[in-house]
C-alpha cells in the first residue's frame, strides 16, 4: 500500500514539473521568438537625464515630431502630475516619457491600455497608438499608493479631433463593417444587408 501511494506522489510531481516547464516554455517562446514584451521599456537614467525630463515636463511638455505623432514629457511628485493638463490634436502615436523625482507612482489613463509603474532613477518610456475613435478627456491618475496626498493625484489628457479625422474614422469603420457583410455573405450564403 505503500509504495502504491509513494507512485501517486511521483506521478503528481512529475505532472507539476511538466506544468512549469510548459509555461517557462512559453514565457521563452513569446519573449523570444515573437518578441511579446511589456509595452513600458524602464530606462536607467542618471542625474542628467532625470533634470532634463523635468525641464520638459515643465516648458515643452508635448512635443508634436510628425503629423500626429507626439512625444510627452511627465513627472509624478507628490501628489501632482507635471503638467497637470494635456492636449493632443488627432495623434496616432504617443509616446510617454515618465519619470518621477521621489517615490514610486502609477501612471493610468483611465479607459484606455496605458497603465505602467514609474519607478525613481528609471525613466518610463510607453508607446500609445490612441484608438481613432478616442476623443474628449481622459482622467491621468496614479494608482500605485504614495503617500497621503494620493488621491489627489490627477491630471487630464484632452484629445481633440478635427473635422477631417473624425470622417476619415466613420469613413473606416463603414469599411470594416462592409468587409464583415461581405465576408458573412461568402462563407454562409445569404445575402445580408447593412442597416445605415
Amino acid at each position: 500500500m505503500a509504495r502504491n501511494g509513494l507512485v501517486y506522489e511521483y506521478m503528481f510531481i512529475a505532472i507539476i514539473v511538466a506544468v512549469l516547464a510548459g509555461f517557462i516554455s512559453s514565457l521563452a517562446y513569446y519573449s523570444y521568438a515573437l518578441n511579446v514584451n511589456p509595452a513600458c521599456e524602464a530606462i536607467k537614467a542618471d542625474q542628467q537625464a532625470l533634470d532634463d525630463i523635468v525641464r520638459k515636463a515643465q516648458t515643452t511638455p508635448v512635443v508634436e515630431k510628425a503629423e500626429g505623432v507626439y512625444e510627452v514629457y511627465i513627472v509624478g511628485r507628490q501628489f501632482v502630475w507635471i503638467p497637470s493638463n494635456i492636449v493632443l490634436k488627432d495623434p496616432k502615436q504617443v509616446t510617454f516619457y515618465v519619470a518621477t523625482t521621489d517615490v514610486i507612482h502609477g501612471f493610468e489613463i483611465a479607459g484606455t491600455n496605458v497603465n505602467f509603474m514609474v519607478i525613481p532613477g528609471y525613466i518610463a518610456k510607453f508607446t500609445w497608438y490612441p484608438p481613432k475613435n478616442a476623443e474628449g478627456e481622459y482622467l491621468i491618475l496614479c494608482n500605485e499608493y504614495c503617500g497621503v496626498g494620493h488621491q489627489f493625484m490627477k491630471a487630464s489628457l484632452v484629445i481633440e479631433r478635427s473635422q477631417q479625422a473624425l470622417s476619415e474614422s466613420e469613413a473606416g469603420a463603414q469599411q470594416i463593417i462592409a468587409g464583415m457583410v461581405d465576408t458573412l455573405s461568402a462563407t454562409t450564403g445569404l445575402t445580408l444587408v447593412p442597416t445605415s
